[in-house]
C-alpha cells in the first residue's frame, strides 16, 4: 500500500505488523503478548497506535506502542525516539526488520523494540531480551503466505468484488460493511489478493482485479463446500412443482438461485429444484407463510432449498434474483449436462461483461 491510503486503512494495516511481531516474539522467546488497547489516548493528545502487556516469568510489563511499517535509518528511530519519551510511558517500538547497526543504536538510546523476525530489544525490572540478525524467513512467510478462499469471509469479500467490480476501489471500511466482515477482515483478503496475483498493488483508486476469470472460478469451486454449506439449508416438498410460478417473494426480500433464477433469466428452462435465499431474519415467517400458500412441509430430500442470504442487496443486479455469480456456481454443483449449459450462458451473458467493466 502507498501513502495514498486512508488513515483508518494504516490503522489496520499497523495492527496486522503489531500481530505478526508479537508471535515472533513468542516464538523467539516465549513471552507472550497481549493487546490491551487500540489508539489509546495519552498526554498531549497524542494517541498511540496500541498498548500491550508483555507477559514473562511471571511478571507483566505494559508498553504503549508506536508501529512503523519501514525503518531503515537513525534518523526514523530517533525521531520515534523523541516523540515517544515525550509521553512518559514504557515505549515500545513495533516494525518489520531491525538491522543489526539499528538494533545496536536502539539499544544505546534506550529505545525498546520487537520485529516481525523475532529481533528484539526489552529491558525492565527482572526483563532484559536484546536479539539481532535474525532474518527468519520461515516466519516471515508463514505469517504473510497466501491464504486463497479457504474461509467463509475472504469468499463474502470477493463475491463482492466479483458481483460488483467497481466496490475494488472502494474504501476497506466499505468493503466490511458491505461484506459482512470484520474491517480487519477486509484489508487481510485484499492483501492477500494482492500476494496472490489477483489485485494491482497501491491506494484504492489504483486497484484492479487481475485475471478474474480465474478468480471466478476458485470462487466456484470453493463457494458450494466453504460458504453454502454454512447457510442453515433446509429442504421441503410441495404437491405443486409449479408453485415458484405464483408465489410473490417480494415481501420476504428474498431472492431466487439455481434452476429457478435461471429460468427468470432465460425463460426456457423448466426447473427440477426450486431454491430460495432468505434473509436470516425472515426465515421463519418465509418458512411459515409458504406453508400456508403452497403447503410447503419438511422433507429431507425435498426439490425446494431455502437457504439464509450471505450478501447485501445493493450486490443484486435485479431484484428477487439472486446475483449471476452464486447462480452460476448452484448450477454447476448440480453435476447436471442441462443445468451447467444453462451455466455457461449465465457466465458469457452477465459474469464477463461486469468482470471485464471493472
Amino acid at each position: 500500500m502507498n501513502k495514498l491510503i486512508s488513515a483508518a486503512e494504516r490503522h489496520v494495516a499497523e495492527l496486522g505488523l503489531l500481530s505478526h511481531a508479537l508471535v515472533a516474539l513468542g516464538e523467539k522467546t516465549h513471552i507472550q503478548g497481549t493487546v490491551v488497547q487500540l489508539q489509546p489516548e495519552l498526554t498531549g493528545n497524542y494517541r498511540a497506535d496500541a498498548s500491550v502487556d508483555l507477559e514473562f516469568d511471571g511478571q507483566t510489563y505494559h508498553y504503549i506502542v508506536e508501529c512503523k511499517n519501514y525503518v531503515d535509518r537513525k534518523a526514523q528511530v530517533d525521531q520515534v525516539d523523541l516523540k515517544l519519551r515525550q509521553i512518559g510511558s514504557r515505549l515500545l517500538l513495533v516494525t518489520d526488520y531491525i538491522s543489526k547497526e539499528l538494533a545496536a543504536h536502539c539499544r544505546a538510546i534506550g529505545l525498546q523494540f520487537i520485529d516481525t523476525h523475532g529481533n528484539a530489544y526489552l529491558r525492565a525490572p527482572g526483563l532484559f531480551i536484546f536479539t539481532t540478525g535474525n532474518k527468519n524467513e520461515h516466519i516471515h512467510r508463514s505469517s504473510k503466505a497466501p491464504k486463497g478462499l479457504t474461509n467463509q469471509a475472504a469468499l463474502r469479500v470477493i463475491f463482492n468484488l466479483l458481483s460488483k467490480p467497481e466496490l475494488v476501489s472502494a474504501t476497506f471500511k466499505e468493503i466490511s460493511v458491505l461484506s459482512g466482515v470484520a474491517l480487519g477482515t477486509a484489508y487481510n483478503v485484499l492483501e492477500d489478493l494482492e500476494r496472490r496475483g489477483y489485485l494491482t498493488a497501491g491506494s484504492k483508486h489504483a486497484r484492479k482485479l487481475l485475471e478474474p476469470h480465474r478468480l471466478v472460478d476458485e470462487w466456484t469451486t470453493n463457494f458450494p463446500t466453504t460458504l453454502r454449506t454454512k447457510l442453515n439449508s433446509r429442504r421441503f416438498s410441495s404437491p405443486d412443482p409449479d408453485w415458484w410460478k405464483h408465489s410473490d417473494i417480494a415481501d420476504f426480500h428474498a431472492s431466487w438461485g439455481s434452476e429457478v433464477a435461471a429460468a427468470k433469466m432465460f425463460k426456457h428452462l423448466k426447473p427440477s429444484t426450486q431454491t430460495l435465499y432468505v434473509g436470516s431474519m425472515e426465515m421463519r415467517n418465509v418458512i411459515t407463510r409458504l406453508a400456508k400458500e403452497v403447503r410447503l412441509k419438511p422433507d429431507p430430500d425435498g426439490p425446494v432449498e431455502i437457504l439464509e442470504k450471505s450478501w447485501s442487496p445493493m450486490i443484486e443486479s435485479e431484484p428477487g434474483i439472486a446475483p449471476p455469480l452464486l447462480v452460476y456456481s448452484d448450477l454447476l454443483a448440480l453435476l447436471d449436462p442441462r443445468a451447467k449449459e444453462t451455466a455457461n450462458m449465465i457466465k458469457e451473458k452477465f459474469i464477463e461483461p461486469a468482470i471485464h467493466s471493472g
